[in-house]
């Protein structure tokens, strides 16, 4: 850097701004706040050493909810720039519903009687709306857009088991749409589906068979039926969305019957696969659960980070950063819950883009606490 600012040490030296905006690389993202603030010279070093030494990444957020009443909610958040678990504490909120996440940051609670939702990178604010006109178990809910779509989940007492809802976070408005494609009906719970957005449309894929469609809520139109085609069989098929790209992370065997796990890149217009890099086998065993292995994945992807856990057993998470150039680098990380804590909680993850912005006006404005954890 050619700037000629200058801060002065604990004993009385001079630290020129080059030289702090290297220590503050590897300063956690909740510290640089408060340093920011120090003097004018410490937050221009802040904000350049997260410009050009390390950027802020996406963070994986814990969201851990007791199973019986009251149903107290605490929140974790993993930060890879800092590689440290953060634990996010705030004023109470009625959770009086079991949290729900469909992709990325997008938490949801829904009832007979209210669908509650949130969509900022915290999961700070929420909103409350009347329930979709048509009850339903366990369906797809997604923003894409302005929209919220809530998708199947039909009940046992409706007519239309694969029925497909749109609220306008605009007009605060719900419209009713054509239902389902026919051949999603025996696996059109969220249980089954795997699904990605975009600012455009909502992809769904079942997760057995990998047969996908996409949904237009502007036009309200579907797709015809395609087939992710990697030319290789898998087990459990997991789309999401990387920097508006489609992906694909799929569970498979090889011939000699070995787990393995890949992720491809997805042509949105025709489907092919393209290969982009193989989970190291070292990884793979972090996810096995010692009596039945892998049965089912879940993915969340934000940006260029994949965070990849085994459904059944969440206790270790992998992580795959996607860099320039066909690069990659894998690592993995130990849930923060405790194991006895996990069986009497539920455990909902979510995955967002957490700005410096938008950290620095929330421990501003909020009544927000951030503790590191480990």
């Amino acid at each position: 850097m050619t700037r000629e600012d200058q801060v002065m040490g604990e004993n009385g030296g001079e630290i020129h701004g080059d030289i702090l905006e290297v220590i503050f690389s590897h300063v956690p993202l909740i510290d640089l706040v408060p340093a920011s603030h120090v003097s004018k010279s410490w937050g221009y070093a802040v904000t350049s050493s997260l410009s050009h030494f390390n950027k802020p990444k996406p963070w994986l957020i814990l969201h851990k909810q007791a199973t019986r009443y009251p149903y107290t909610t605490s929140r974790y958040a993993y930060d890879p720039r800092s590689h440290m678990w953060i634990k996010i504490s705030q004023p109470s909120i009625k959770y009086n519903l079991a949290l729900k996440s469909s992709n990325s940051n997008f938490l949801y609670m829904l009832s007979s009687t209210k669908l509650s939702f949130s969509f900022d990178p915290l999961n700070i604010s929420w909103s409350h709306v009347d329930p979709p006109l048509i009850w339903r178990t366990d369906p797809i809910v997604a923003k894409v857009g302005d929209s919220i779509v809530v998708v199947g989940g039909g009940s046992d007492y409706e007519d239309d088991p694969l029925p497909v809802e749109i609220y306008n976070t605009v007009t605060h408005a719900w419209d009713t749409c054509d239902t389902m494609p026919g051949n999603l009906k025996d696996s059109a719970a969220s249980t089954w589906l795997s699904i990605a957005t975009t600012n455009e449309k909502l992809f769904i894929t079942e997760k057995q068979s990998g047969l996908t469609y996409w949904f237009d809520p502007n036009t309200k139109c579907w797709s015809r039926p395609n087939k992710l085609n990697p030319n290789q069989h898998i087990s459990d098929h997991n789309i999401g969305t990387s920097n508006d790209d489609l992906i694909l992370v799929g569970l498979c065997k090889n011939g000699e019957n070995v787990e393995q796990v890949k992720i491809w890149k997805v042509d949105k217009e025709n489907f092919q696969c393209e290969e982009i890099v193989e989970m190291p086998l070292v990884y793979v065993d972090k996810l096995k659960s010692e009596s039945i292995g892998i049965s089912s994945i879940n993915v969340h992807v934000t940006g260029n980070f994949v965070y990849i856990y085994n459904q059944s057993e969440t206790e270790e998470v992998v992580v795959c950063e996607l860099i320039a150039n066909n690069d990659y680098r894998w690592w993995s990380i130990q849930n923060v819950v405790a194991h006895d804590e996990m069986i009497m909680n539920r455990l909902v993850f979510t995955c967002s883009r957490v700005g410096f912005d938008e950290l620095q006006r929330i421990m501003r404005s909020e009544n927000q606490r951030f503790e590191v954890e480990s």
